[in-house]
């Protein structure tokens, strides 16, 4: 728990003259530590977003809210300050605006409205396929295919999971390789859209928050994984997600053919989240449906 002192005296390196009224840290967040924060001399409500230990995740944040603002006009909190220096907090931080919203309801005009956001955050083209670190693809990729299978090994060989399933993994994904030659630009992926990261005030989307796991990829897992953790298999639901998805982006017809391959690569990635969070529960869930996901999609 930061102190208020602590708060103040980074908030004041933005706002000379300001004081908190009030502060208090946001329940949800596995990872971070963020407080909503309300000052005066000016009126202001802030976020201020605590990151555990990697400078480089509130450096690629900041530099990817920026870029959204640059680009889109998908509604994102403004960055008003970036620490690394661990001077004043222990830890790597930022200042954001506040966006003021509650999480998604699954109404059916702000699904398709969620579901266009998606489609203009993936306008964002890269020169490269890979993870964003900082403000860089690193390592880069010049194929789609090549960054999967890199990625793939290393969480693999991260999360410790028996060999024999590792091997299952590996020939499922080596089978349905082709399904990863895609043809399209590496695109901004939020890696992480669901519900709670996208806010709505007033019956339209105010906001989309957390950027932190997002990579330079293929525009169809993002979907993927939006249509998996969002929507619960709500066949309904999902098609007013990519209607409204279409209005500003493209699905390709092998869409439906790829889903099981990109389930199977999401549930990998939630595993190895798990491991990092030595959170046994989430981490036993997904092995599960690793295992369901290749008894049903084996060939």
């Amino acid at each position: 728990m930061i102190s208020k002192a602590n708060a103040e005296t980074a908030i004041r390196k933005v706002f000379p003259n300001s004081r908190i009224s009030a502060i208090k840290r946001f329940k949800k967040g596995l990872v971070n530590e963020s407080y909503s924060v309300s000052i005066s001399s000016p009126k202001k409500e802030l976020v201020l977003r605590i990151y555990p230990k990697e400078g480089w995740k509130v450096e690629k944040e900041a530099y990817l809210y920026n870029l959204i603002k640059e680009k889109t006009n998908v509604p994102v909190p403004a960055v008003y300050n970036i620490d690394t220096s661990k001077s004043i907090i222990n830890k790597p931080y930022a200042l954001l605006s506040k966006i003021e919203g509650k999480e998604l309801p699954l109404s059916k005009t702000l699904v398709k409205e969620a579901g266009s956001c998606l489609a203009k955050l993936h306008s964002i083209k890269f020169g490269s396929f890979g993870w964003i670190i900082n403000n860089q693809i690193k390592p880069k990729f010049k194929t789609w295919p090549g960054f999967i299978l890199y990625d793939l090994n290393y969480k693999i060989k991260r999360t410790k999971m028996p060999g024999q399933l590792a091997a299952k993994i590996k020939k499922y994904v080596k089978i349905n390789q082709f399904l990863l030659n895609i043809k399209t630009k590496p695109c901004l992926l939020h890696k992480d859209y669901h519900k709670s990261h996208i806010l709505v005030k007033d019956g339209r989307i105010s906001g989309i928050i957390d950027f932190e796991w997002s990579i330079a990829g293929h525009n169809e897992m993002d979907i993927v994984k939006s249509l998996l953790w969002m929507f619960n298999r709500n066949k309904e639901l999902e098609k007013i997600f990519l209607d409204g998805y279409k209005k500003y982006g493209a699905i390709s017809d092998k869409f439906n053919e790829r889903r099981r391959l990109y389930e199977l690569i999401t549930y990998l990635s939630a595993l190895n989240f798990a491991y990092e969070l030595k959170n046994k529960r989430w981490y036993d869930y997904n092995l599960k449906r690793i295992k369901e996901a290749l008894s049903t999609w084996q060939t």
